[in-house]
């Protein structure tokens, strides 16, 4: 049997697991990002946790055939750029800081882009060869799946659909750029719009703090305020995921993340704005379908990179001064 460890670095927790070739994990364990301002000791961290979930399993570390790591990008291969998530490891090299460490290849993907190859050996993109992912969260971004491989870009960084920009004059971005489609979309962007109408709402006004899912529970009850929000938020995600349909013409589109995976009747609402704004010979053979593999989707999509990157193909662009 073979056995793989994945990584999932998120900004708030670093979820390690060790798992087999069919995704089962054994064993896994949880640091807190917070705990490592240096990017070198977090790595260290993770090495020794990863040994130590090796010796609860009851396999040795040089019984792992890879390590795979799910990270927030931007990339430049397995390097970190400036991220929001992790702005005090910028320049940490992932992939070679932890080969050294554990003696272990490893693969490092966008973690969306590890979340849909996740959903493609695990989950809801079993059996497809063209697929995009989209996790709505925190953030928003995707993974994109054609032909059987998985599109990297020049980077390693291709499918940041939510730094494109919709609303050119519309709130400010983390990525420094105004309306991006995470702006007006995420969870943390209907959180703010749910505060700024609060008092709008007979609902939203008697909370003392208010959620994403907060707005979810009033329009399932009727306030208007929050339907109106929800409804906003659906037309701009749907404008967004038009965008994939025209350009990749899929088979099917994931949707991941909280906030989606927790309120799947919105889906009911994005759909009719999707099929609006799509061609329609392209958008009749899309699927548009919920992700699978719900809170787990960091994890196994970290272990899935360990394991593809020895089976599965990547589509990588060619940067013009490699032509």
């Amino acid at each position: 049997m073979a056995y793989y460890a994945g990584v999932d670095i998120g900004g708030t927790k670093i979820a390690i697991g060790i798992g087999t070739e069919s995704g089962e994990i054994l064993g896994e364990g949880r640091l807190m990002t917070a705990d490592f301002k240096d990017g070198g000791k977090g790595l260290d961290a993770i090495a020794g946790e990863i040994e130590k979930l090796c010796h609860q399993v009851g396999i040795s570390m040089e019984s792992l055939s890879r390590i795979g790591v799910g990270s927030p990008g931007p990339l430049d291969g397995g390097k970190l750029l400036k991220t929001a998530n992790l702005p005090t490891w910028e320049g940490v090299d992932l992939s070679t800081g932890l080969k050294v460490r554990t003696g272990r290849m490893t693969a490092v993907e966008n973690d969306a882009t590890a979340a849909a190859i996740g959903e493609w050996l695990f989950g809801a993109g079993k059996g497809l060869k063209h697929f995009v992912y989209v996790t709505v969260s925190t953030g928003v971004g995707s993974g994109i799946v054609v032909n059987g491989s998985r599109y990297a870009g020049v980077q390693g960084n291709a499918g940041e659909i939510g730094h494109l920009v919709m609303k050119p004059d519309g709130r400010l971005c983390r990525c420094g750029r105004r309306g991006c489609l995470e702006t007006l979309v995420s969870g943390t962007a209907i959180q703010r719009t749910a505060v700024e109408q609060a008092e709008a709402s007979p609902y939203l006004k008697t909370l003392a703090a208010i959620e994403a899912q907060d707005v979810f529970a009033g329009a399932l009850n009727g306030d208007g305020t929050c339907r109106a929000i929800m409804q906003d938020a659906a037309q701009y995600l749907g404008l967004g995921l038009s965008y994939l349909v025209n350009l990749f013409n899929p088979q099917a589109i994931i949707l991941g993340g909280g906030v989606i995976v927790n309120q799947p009747e919105w889906l009911d609402m994005i759909i009719p704005f999707v099929a609006d704004y799509s061609m329609t010979d392209l958008y009749h053979p899309v699927h548009i379908t919920l992700a699978q593999l719900g809170q787990d989707s960091g994890l196994q999509g970290a272990l899935a990179t360990a394991i593809s990157s020895q089976v599965l193909p990547t589509t990588q662009a060619v940067a013009a001064d490699d032509a």
